[in-house]
C-alpha cells in the first residue's frame, strides 16, 4: 500500500508552480506584494485591475482527487456546473476548508491558483473568463501573483473549458431602476 506523500509547504508549491510554467515555456511575471488572503484583501491592497482577477476555488471529490476551478474575480461556482462538467453528482463535491487545502496541497491561503502542484489535480476554467486576454491569480503564496496571458495558462495546465459560473443577474437598466 502506498503511503500518502507529505504536502509540499508554500514555497515548494510555488516553486513547482514556477518550474511548471518555465517548462512549458510560456511567459509569466511572478509580482511580490504585501500578503493577501481573500479577493476582498486583493482588490483593496493590490495594484492589479480587479476585471484581471482570476480566482481559483478548490474542490475534494468523495471518491478522492482534487480540482481547481479558475474563474473570474467576482463570480461563484455553480455547483451543478462543475457536476456536469466533472461527469459526477453534485453530491461527490466536497468543498475542504483552506486549512486542509493549505495542508494537502501546500497552498498558502490566499495563494490558491489555477496550477496544480500534483499531476492528479484537475483543473478547469469557466468559459466566461475567456474574454480576458491577461489575467492576475494566485501563485502558491499569498504574497506572491503571477500575471499570464489566460490562453497560455490554460494551455500550461491542460485545462478544460466549461460554463461553470453562476449565471449574474444583469445590473438594472436606466429605465428599470427609476433613473431619468
Amino acid at each position: 500500500m502506498d503511503e500518502p506523500r507529505p504536502a509540499p509547504s508554500p514555497a515548494e508549491a510555488h516553486a513547482a508552480i514556477i518550474r511548471r510554467l518555465q517548462h512549458s515555456g510560456v511567459p509569466f511575471t511572478i509580482h511580490s506584494h504585501e500578503p493577501a488572503r481573500t479577493v476582498a484583501d486583493a482588490e483593496a491592497r493590490l495594484p492589479f485591475p480587479k476585471e484581471q482577477f482570476l480566482k481559483t476555488v478548490v474542490f475534494r471529490l468523495k471518491a478522492g482527487g482534487w480540482i481547481l476551478v479558475a474563474l473570474q474575480g467576482q463570480d461563484q461556482v455553480d455547483y451543478r456546473r462543475l457536476a456536469d462538467a466533472l461527469g459526477v453528482k453534485r453530491g461527490d463535491l466536497i468543498r475542504p476548508p483552506p486549512e486542509d487545502v493549505e495542508a494537502a496541497l501546500g497552498y498558502q491561503i490566499g495563494g490558491v491558483g489555477p496550477i496544480p502542484p500534483a499531476a492528479d489535480t484537475r483543473v478547469l476554467f469557466d468559459e466566461a473568463a475567456l474574454p480576458m486576454a491577461t489575467v492576475y491569480c494566485g501563485a502558491g503564496r499569498n504574497d506572491r501573483t503571477l500575471e499570464i496571458g489566460l490562453a497560455d495558462l490554460i494551455r500550461a495546465v491542460a485545462g478544460q473549458v466549461a460554463p461553470l459560473a453562476r449565471e449574474r443577474a444583469d445590473p438594472p437598466s436606466p429605465t428599470e431602476s427609476g433613473a431619468s
